[in-house]
């Protein structure tokens, strides 16, 4: 109730009259004076002097209709995005339906998003979005395509995860050097892939290079077969024996995670709900 009052409050303070924030809220100006009355009762000092020159804030009036015009302001702006979508459809991977979405599913509720296509690499979803089989998507390391909407929305780490069988297992940091003296263990396609292949030509490394999907890749560790690299919110949530995961100095590799929409309200709804 007092969300109530103070929205009457604002009117009657931007139309400096009762009658008119009356009209506005379809009630009358007894009920009105009457609600505001009990909110001056509950905050403890008055809001407004009245005269035959009409309605004045009082200093401490003014002082809170100006602390609460701009929260009141995103509040609408925030409601009315919300309001403009029945369903929206969510491209993902693997890996973020498993481990970043689910940090958000209280406030991504209230958007109706449904997650309805997951693919492999995050990139396959930009064909989905221009055809507008799905309205938004995260993509990895591609900050804009045109025709389309996006945002940075977070940037991350990776991790060397190296079996507990390896020398390196007993360091609290690691180079990418050191990680360079063992078979690497790569996902077949993406920013990662690239980036690690990458490097090793520049330091003139040669070494076996294994490709599997990020889900498979710690399998393979665990086992001895080498070393691999995943994110860091991967390597927080999941245990593996046989398995340590260390921070790479100087962190050479990490990735860039871009939020895609179709049009920029869904852009901007979505933001607010993945701060």
């Amino acid at each position: 109730m007092l969300l109530h009052k103070l929205k009457y409050f604002i009117e009657i303070a931007e139309q400096r009259s009762f009658t008119s924030a009356a009209s506005t809220f379809y009630v009358s100006q007894p009920a009105l004076s009457k609600q505001v009355k009990l909110l001056e009762e509950e905050l403890g000092f008055t809001l407004f002097n009245r005269s035959v020159r009409g309605v004045e804030l009082t200093k401490k009036g003014r002082a809170l209709f100006e602390d609460l015009k701009p929260l009141f302001h995103q509040i609408d702006k925030t409601v009315g995005l919300y309001k403009q979508f029945d369903h929206i459809r969510f491209g993902s991977t693997p890996m973020l339906s498993s481990y970043f979405l689910p940090g958000y599913y209280e406030k991504l509720q209230y958007t109706n998003l449904d997650v309805t296509v997951v693919q492999e690499e995050s990139q396959d979803l930009i064909p989905l979005l221009n055809k507008q089989e799905i309205d938004a998507a995260i993509v990895q390391d591609i900050p804009s395509v045109e025709g389309l909407h996006s945002k940075l929305l977070f940037e991350e780490n990776f991790v060397a995860a190296i079996p507990i069988s390896y020398a390196l297992a007993s360091k609290d940091t690691i180079t990418i050097e050191e990680c360079f003296d063992y078979t690497q263990i790569l996902p077949p396609a993406g920013s990662l892939s690239l980036n690690v292949r990458r490097m090793m030509k520049e330091q003139n490394v040669e070494r076996d290079v294994l490709e599997t999907h990020y889900l498979g890749m710690v399998g393979l560790v665990s086992l001895g077969i080498g070393i691999a690299y995943l994110p860091s919110m991967m390597a927080k949530e999941i245990e593996h024996r046989g398995v340590v995961f260390i921070p790479i100095k100087g962190a050479p590799l990490k990735r860039k995670m871009y939020l895609y929409a179709v049009t920029s309200s869904v852009l901007e709804v979505l933001s607010e709900s993945l701060k």
